[in-house]
């Protein structure tokens, strides 16, 4: 899980009840959310750029941008659905949706033999809570170390 307070920021294990925290140093605090941010960390320059473009919040806006088409999709956990889809160079990027309106239920990664799915288990927004971006409690937390030169 993580816990995204600008500038703060922690990774809980929620299993192991530990976190990691680090300080984005700034000068601007934009936070971006990529969907898929391992698998963009390997693409060429631009073609990872485009790629960390669709982010959580944004699908819908980065598919139907790039001039992306609903089209009927299959059947997936009970729900009909329509389907997204753009090819950035090698990378072929899906969505799948439900609903009025209109939410993600699934997006797709593929490169090659490599796939990834993302499932959403719900989407929707919800009243601002300011305790869910407070450092955690009951979780041992480790500061990262200084950098050395």
């Amino acid at each position: 899980m993580a816990i995204i307070n600008e500038p703060d920021f922690w990774l809980v294990n929620l299993a192991t009840h530990t976190a990691q925290h680090a300080v984005d140093p700034g000068p601007t605090f934009n936070c971006r959310l990529p969907i898929f941010p391992s698998q963009t960390s390997r693409l060429p320059g631009d073609q990872g750029k485009q790629v960390a473009e669709l982010e959580f919040g944004l699908e819908l806006e980065f598919f139907k941008k790039r001039g992306a088409v609903a089209h009927p999709g299959p059947i997936l956990q009970t729900k009909q659905t329509m389907e997204y889809q753009v090819e950035l160079g090698d990378v072929t990027l899906a969505m799948f949706t439900y609903g009025t309106p209109e939410r993600p239920l699934g997006v797709v990664w593929k490169r090659g033999d490599e796939h990834d799915i993302f499932w959403y288990s719900g989407y929707g927004q919800v009243n601002f809570d300011p305790a869910l971006f407070a450092k955690p409690e009951d979780v041992k937390i480790t500061e990262p170390k200084p950098a050395t030169n």
